[in-house]
């Protein structure tokens, strides 16, 4: 019988000075170097949309157990100093880091990310970004532009997956313009590079709902056999703004083409997955809502393309319900979320996630063994 078995918890990020300065840390994703190195990158900020918010960089050499803070990934430069930005890591093969992101356009520091009118739900626009380190994530380049062909911005909330071909795959989705407008539709944008992450591709839709109602948020990708892909999304229901149940959407060909969504039953919000083996997978799931509150991992055994979940554990449920179904609320009622898997040796793996705890957005992770 598979099992999954918590074995410990640990704080990546906590403010050290709490009483003297507001520090806030958010969205984290953590990648394992060739040395055995754990790096992280993850957003600092005073506040969850301040202008101030930037990624920095964080380093373990016990296996996530303890965490030395390295800095900022790079200097805004004037020109941008109120745009906040938030980017996620990805090893390439041949030791390269590539961290894929955006950031939000703004000119001064009370400029708010979100419309405050709820009624339009909008948000300010942005620059997708992609940055590069040679020397396992000590520096990086300067962030660039990654040009795009939709009018809106990606929100490219995960980190880039390679396929064993070498090619690049990043999945976002669409953030509605300042005015409340989609004019691609409520689709998932899928970037594609086939040349290191130097250029890309961002015409190809990984998720459409036929019927026009639904759009993704906060997408996940895996690859599992060679050229089979599964994306896991928050699925969020625009019209009645109303959250529903996880859908999976699924390639056979590398991304060039996707299924429908497929319902995966689980009442969860922002989601991660990663290939376990054959034709299982470990997810993670932030449960934001209803009775039971906080993050839960599955062993989800995903055959013939059909989810059936085979276990399911809760690693940390310290947090209120809160209903976030607008942009303009997130701020206020998000608590904890973008829970990842990293997979270590043993089969152990790092659960990560942000939470509010004590007032404070700290980065958190929990260890676990999964045993099929």
């Amino acid at each position: 019988m598979p099992t999954i078995e918590i074995l410990g918890h640990h704080v990546v990020y906590e403010n050290p000075q709490p009483f003297n300065r507001s520090r806030h840390g958010y969205f984290p994703g953590l990648v394992k170097l060739a040395s055995g190195e754990l790096l992280g990158l993850f957003v600092l900020g005073e506040a969850f949309e301040a202008t101030n918010v930037t990624t920095f960089a964080t380093r373990s050499q016990d296996r996530g157990r303890t965490w030395n803070l390295q800095g900022p990934l790079h200097r805004k430069e004037d020109a941008y100093r109120h745009n906040s930005d938030y980017l996620k890591p990805t090893l390439l093969d041949g030791g390269r880091l590539i961290a894929l992101g955006y950031r939000f356009h703004r000119t001064d520091p009370d400029q708010t990310i979100a419309n405050p009118d709820p009624a339009v739900d909008g948000i300010r626009g942005g620059d997708n970004l992609v940055s590069f380190s040679e020397d396992d994530g000590v520096t990086w380049s300067h962030p660039r532009i990654v040009p795009r062909s939709r009018p809106e911005l990606i929100e490219q909330s995960g980190p880039a997956i390679q396929l064993r071909n070498g090619v690049i795959l990043g999945a976002g989705s669409l953030f509605p313009r300042w005015d409340g407008s989609n004019p691609s539709g409520c689709v998932g944008a899928l970037l594609r590079s086939e040349d290191g992450g130097e250029t890309w591709d961002d015409r190809t839709d990984f998720f459409r709902d036929p019927a026009g109602r639904y759009a993704p948020s906060e997408p996940r990708l895996c690859e599992m056999q060679e050229g089979r892909i599964v994306s896991l999304n928050w699925m969020m229901d625009h019209i009645q703004g109303a959250n529903t149940t996880n859908h999976v959407t699924v390639s056979h060909d590398g991304g060039a083409t996707w299924s429908d969504p497929i319902d995966t039953g689980v009442w969860g919000q922002a989601s991660n997955l990663m290939h376990w083996g054959g034709d299982l997978l470990l997810t993670a799931h932030c449960h934001r809502e209803g009775e039971d509150i906080g993050v839960f991992v599955r062993i989800v055994d995903f055959s013939r393309d059909r989810w059936r979940t085979v276990e399911t554990a809760k690693v940390w449920g310290n947090a209120p319900s809160a209903r976030i179904a607008e942009y303009s609320n997130m701020g206020r009622n998000l608590r904890f979320g973008q829970a990842s898997l990293l997979r270590l040796d043993g089969g152990e793996v790092l659960v990560t996630h942000w939470a509010i705890e004590e007032g404070q957005g700290r980065i958190r992770t929990h260890r676990i063994r999964v045993e099929i």
